[in-house]
């Protein structure tokens, strides 16, 4: 297995944020934006990390690659695609641009099971986290031939790979509350996480 410092990690910032009403990528987290935050916990883990993107503000990110995602298609499928044809990793960790709670040992343990697989995806809160997942190279082509079909759900890759599972037990001991996998969709959950942030910098300066 390679190591994960050998590895890419693929952020996407091309969804249509219907829910938001508004781009999450750029949202102000703390003293950042979302998708910084989201990049400064990936970029020690990864080799390389890449941003599958549509709005060109996203172009000024200093430190990634920014694949611009022009296709007519929408859906994560479309983003993964990109991502997975321009890194040469053997495997990608995909994730979305408004997680801003990742935890790397989290990541890294997840990065330790990627044997005998093609997909590694944890099963949390009932479900499997397309994005918040790794994907080997071997998924591209299946990839690329579901959005031939116009199939643009990531969960459609399922099927047709060898996936593992790993379950919420298996990371509780190093995030108690699970909030690697806190994806934020609408204005409330936007609004629940920025008080988090507040709270825990509010614990850590009078502890």
């Amino acid at each position: 297995m390679a190591g994960i410092l050998e590895l890419d990690a693929l952020v996407m910032a091309g969804g249509e944020s219907r829910r938001m009403g508004c781009p999450k990528e750029l949202l102000p987290f703390g003293d950042t934006t979302l998708i910084h935050a989201v990049i400064e916990i990936l970029q020690p883990l990864f080799r390389r990390v890449l941003v599958v993107a549509r709005d060109p503000q996203c172009l000024d990110l200093p430190g990634v690659q920014v694949l611009l995602d022009n296709s007519t298609q929408r859906g994560p499928l479309v983003g993964l695609a990109r991502g997975l044809e321009a890194s040469n990793a053997s495997w990608c960790f995909a994730v979305a641009c408004d997680m801003p709670f990742l935890h790397p040992l989290v990541i890294q343990r997840m990065a330790e099971k990627l044997a005998d697989c093609d997909i590694l995806a944890p099963f949390v809160a009932g479900r499997l986290q397309p994005l918040h997942a790794f994907y080997s190279r071997s998924c591209l082509p299946i990839a690329q031939h579901l959005l031939d079909r116009g199939i643009t759900s990531a969960r459609a890759l399922f099927p047709h790979c060898r996936v593992r599972t790993m379950l919420a037990s298996d990371f509780v001991d190093v995030d108690p509350k699970l909030l690697s996998f806190t994806d934020l969709d609408t204005k409330k959950q936007y609004l629940a996480a920025q008080q988090l942030l507040h709270d825990h910098a509010l614990a850590m300066t009078h502890p």
